[in-house]
């Protein structure tokens, strides 16, 4: 039996590159910073998997229009996508069975990181 995915389009800002000449007390390193859209599926366990959408035009719009298709496909016919498999994992859903399980730990991991980078004012 298949387990039952849903997609959904969502955006999260990335670092996209660096520039020392962009420092400042907020941005220790310079980090330029972007939008990036793409299309994520998640089932009623709480695990997620990700696929970035490119377009030239609207990406935003296109990682809508890629979402609605793929859960019209799931409902129709019960399949996912081609190479499915190969979508990177993503976070649990907060608060899921996933996340209790085995996101909670890479939070805390994330946190003492976050800790110990400002300890050295990174």
């Amino acid at each position: 039996m298949t387990t039952a995915w849903t997609f959904q389009a969502t955006s999260t800002i990335v670092i996209v590159g660096y520039n020392p000449e962009n420092a400042d007390y907020t941005n220790p390193r310079g980090a330029i910073t972007g939008l990036m859209h793409f299309v994520q599926a998640h089932n009623e366990h709480g695990d997620t998997r990700e696929l970035a959408v490119l377009s030239a035009g609207n990406p935003e719009a296109a990682a809508q229009a890629l979402a609605d298709r793929l859960n019209a496909r799931f409902e129709r016919l019960g399949r996912l996508p081609v190479g499915f498999d190969l979508w990177p994992a993503g976070r649990p859903i907060y608060g899921s069975e996933a996340y209790i399980e085995y996101g909670q730990a890479d939070d805390i991991a994330t946190e003492a990181r976050e800790l110990e980078d400002e300890r050295f004012g990174y």
